[in-house]
């Protein structure tokens, strides 16, 4: 049996869509290159995108933080996770890493949505690494 989801409840969530993770040449590539390859992930991406707009399904965009210099530097107790993605800086703004992956890039066609809580720096945010 398939199941169904009502189309008023339901939406594409596009996580971190960026050229450093899912571009040959990004920074977080070689980590997953090998699975990329041996899932069709690309292929498969581009495939459900396309079904979903066909369907009119919304799609929605759920970009990571925009790696900048500085991050973390006003917080008090980094993770090591925080530590090393201020060191290597992926998604960095500004940078080709740091943009859409051309496939899954919005389209003016698409619309848009408001500006991403993502944007906000980690310094303004409250969060148990910073007390």
């Amino acid at each position: 049996m398939t199941e169904t989801y009502p189309r008023d409840q339901t939406a594409l969530l596009l996580v971190d869509p960026y050229n450093d993770f899912l571009s040959e040449g990004g920074k977080l590539w070689p980590m997953a290159a090998g699975v990329a390859a041996q899932v069709g992930l690309l292929d498969n991406l581009r495939a459900i995108t396309a079904a979903i707009r066909e369907a009119g399904i919304p799609v929605f965009m759920v970009p990571h933080h925009r790696s900048e210099p500085g991050d973390f530097a006003s917080w008090r107790n980094p993770t090591p996770h925080q530590i090393g993605a201020a060191q290597v800086q992926p998604f960095a703004r500004g940078t080709w890493g740091g943009e859409w992956h051309p496939d899954f890039a919005p389209r003016p066609e698409w619309g848009s949505s408001p500006t991403p809580a993502s944007r906000v720096r980690p310094d303004s945010r409250r969060s148990s690494a910073t007390t």
